[in-house]
């Protein structure tokens, strides 16, 4: 008995025996299927976000480079920006690849010597005070600290008055620069901070801290609106690339290479019909996250496919025409 005849049999006994909601048991069946599928094509998921085209952006199962590489430009200018200890602001609409970005440039320079890296979590709701603390943290991770001496109330080694903890941050990058050092704050969405961040933002900067910043382009204008000294000192990098068809054959590939744990070597994508990619592209103009969301959609209606139809995995394949197909669960 095959892997197929053998999934449909556990669902026949589940069918019987299992009273557990027709939610939960339809929940059951889908991913049971779904994983079956990703066997089939050489892969090895216990979850179903092991799947390809399930990524997200902050996970450390996220292949990031399947999303800026393309963009060789903006690669290129950003990195002689860092280069050069400038202010950076990444410019760009939802779905485009920011997030991404920002995990590469955690995870990256995080591994280089000359840089000392944090990340604002929360800046919807960060305080001037939790700003420098999250500065203070990562440079004391780096093995600089502060003279506790010099300050009337330290908590874990971080002044607790604001205006002290700000004075920590003058002191502590100081350090971090006199080492030839460049410790590097990344701040995502700056369309959602507070105008009274923005102040302790440009302070930080002052200080030494080189800023990366992310966001739309409402985003950029707000900083400019709100504290144009911050924003003369940005260099703005303007709108990620979207994908190309080519990119997106080439973004299917890396997936399912990846999903498979094998290395990428300019093979085409597999399952996917060139027509699907020409027509995945004009249905979401090239948007990074509307490709993976499209992606995802195809994969799962292929794993239908191939479970009512019992074919054989290399006779499956992603059309345009199979996102117009409607789907039971019986076969």
């Amino acid at each position: 008995m095959d892997r197929l005849e053998t999934l449909r049999g556990e669902e026949d006994d589940r069918s019987v025996s299992t009273d557990e909601g027709v939610l939960l048991d339809q929940l059951e069946e889908v991913e049971s299927r779904l994983l079956a599928f990703g066997q089939e094509l050489g892969g090895e998921p216990d979850d179903v976000t092991d799947l390809p085209f399930t990524e997200e952006a902050g996970l450390d199962h996220m292949p990031e480079p399947l999303y800026v590489r393309h963009d060789t430009e903006m690669l290129n200018q950003v990195t002689s920006w860092l280069l050069q200890d400038q202010h950076i602001g990444l410019v760009s609409p939802y779905g485009t690849g920011k997030s991404a970005f920002r995990e590469i440039v955690l995870r990256d320079l995080a591994k280089h010597d000359d840089f000392v890296v944090t990340h604002l979590d929360n800046p919807r709701e960060t305080t001037a005070r939790s700003l420098y603390q999250t500065i203070l943290e990562a440079a004391y991770s780096a093995g600089y600290s502060v003279n506790a001496g010099h300050y009337s109330q330290v908590r874990n080694g971080i002044p607790w008055a604001t205006a002290e903890a700000k004075q920590a941050v003058h002191e502590v990058v100081g350090r971090v620069r006199e080492d030839g050092k460049t410790l590097l704050l990344v701040v995502d969405e700056i369309e959602v901070l507070t105008a009274d961040l923005l102040s302790p933002l440009q302070v930080a900067g002052d200080a030494g801290v080189r800023l990366f910043l992310t966001g739309t382009p409402e985003g950029k204008r707000r900083v400019a609106e709100i504290r144009g000294t911050l924003d003369s000192r940005l260099r703005y990098y303007e709108n990620i690339d979207p994908f190309s068809p080519d990119d997106i054959a080439e973004y299917v590939a890396r997936s399912l290479a990846y999903f498979r744990d094998e290395p990428y070597t300019g093979q085409a994508p597999d399952l996917f019909t060139r027509e699907a990619i020409e027509d995945i592209h004009e249905r979401t103009e090239g948007n990074p996250r509307e490709v993976r969301i499209e992606c995802r959609e195809l994969f799962t209606r292929a794993a239908f496919v191939w479970y009512r139809t019992g074919q054989d995995i290399d006779r499956i394949q992603v059309t345009p025409e199979l996102r117009h197909r409607r789907f039971g669960m019986g076969y």
